[in-house]
């Protein structure tokens, strides 16, 4: 059924296919829910995203006083993002915050086209390939600080590869007649999740009086951030001490494969505990908590 229907569509030729099924208003930068209608499962996804309350949560509106700190709305409600280049301020649909047309847009209106990672035949509107949108070069339009770490950081593995994770093949569009033209492809998740450090993220080593830690897992800084503050607290205790460490983008960071050193007093056991607290959360989150007990050779714990 599916085959038959392909087909006679194929025997209409693709610029009268364009004509018949162009839509217009996709290029003047539609709101998100606009491309909802077909791309379903997408926008559901990027519901749940920070970049959908990029410009109306709270936490950005209390810093940017109100939106009187004109600097930091550009990439909260972005016009067009293109590779390594800082976007302008959309405007209009500034509440969307990051929305599909601000990643996906580039162009003027009814002379652009839409972007992806793939090459498709899309008659509502017209769509290019830019191998960009699968390379940390295109993050870096705003999460400038974080792209520089991670090129520090001299890996292989892309920000989308952790930040936009893989869902195996699925279809983009879910509308009739336009899911016929597509073939299954390999999707990746809308949501961008800011993730946590896991078990085997973070090497602690007691040796003699200093407690070694190194980030060997995540290829930026931790904590990361080109605005806001994310924090992490280091509380280390032992018989008659504790010790606290804040960790924030500006103070205090764990680098990558770059070791930090804290001297403890001599003990026969220490409690290393470490937290986070995201930017718009008032709740910290425990990413590790582990007992070292000293002994002749060093005693590590990989986190």
């Amino acid at each position: 059924m599916k085959l038959l229907a392909f087909l006679s569509l194929f025997l209409l030729s693709c610029s009268t296919l364009e004509r018949v099924f162009v839509e217009e208003d996709l290029l003047k930068r539609p709101p998100a829910k606009r491309c909802s209608e077909c791309h379903q499962k997408i926008y559901r996804e990027w519901l749940k995203s920070r970049h959908h309350l990029a410009y109306t949560s709270k936490d950005f509106i209390r810093t940017t006083e109100n939106y009187s700190k004109l600097k930091c709305l550009s990439c909260h409600a972005p016009h067009q993002v293109e590779p390594g280049k800082r976007p302008a301020l959309r405007k209009v649909f500034l509440k969307d915050g990051v929305n599909c047309a601000g990643c996906h847009y580039r162009g003027e209106d009814l002379k652009g086209f839409m972007y992806g990672p793939y090459k498709v035949f899309s008659p509502p509107h017209p769509s290019k390939r830019d191998k960009n949108f699968t390379s940390s070069l295109y993050c870096s339009s705003c999460h400038q600080r974080t792209y520089k770490e991670w090129k520090e950081a001299k890996v292989s593995k892309s920000c989308q590869s952790c930040h936009m994770p893989y869902l195996g093949k699925d279809d983009l569009i879910q509308k009739f007649p336009f899911d016929l033209f597509h073939l299954a492809k390999e999707r990746h998740s809308h949501s961008f999740p800011s993730l946590k450090a896991k078990e085997e993220d973070l090497k602690i080593t007691l040796e003699g009086n200093r407690l070694k830690i190194v980030n060997v897992g995540i290829p930026h800084n931790l904590p990361t951030a080109d605005h806001g503050s994310p924090k992490y607290y280091l509380i280390v205790e032992g018989k008659g001490f504790i010790i606290k460490r804040l960790f924030t983008p500006k103070l205090r960071v764990l680098k990558y494969k770059e070791p930090l050193y804290l001297e403890v007093p001599s003990t026969e056991e220490l409690k290393v505990s470490l937290y986070r607290r995201l930017s718009w959360s008032k709740r910290r989150e425990l990413v590790l908590s582990k007992v070292l007990r000293a002994s002749p050779s060093s005693v590590s714990y990989q986190r």
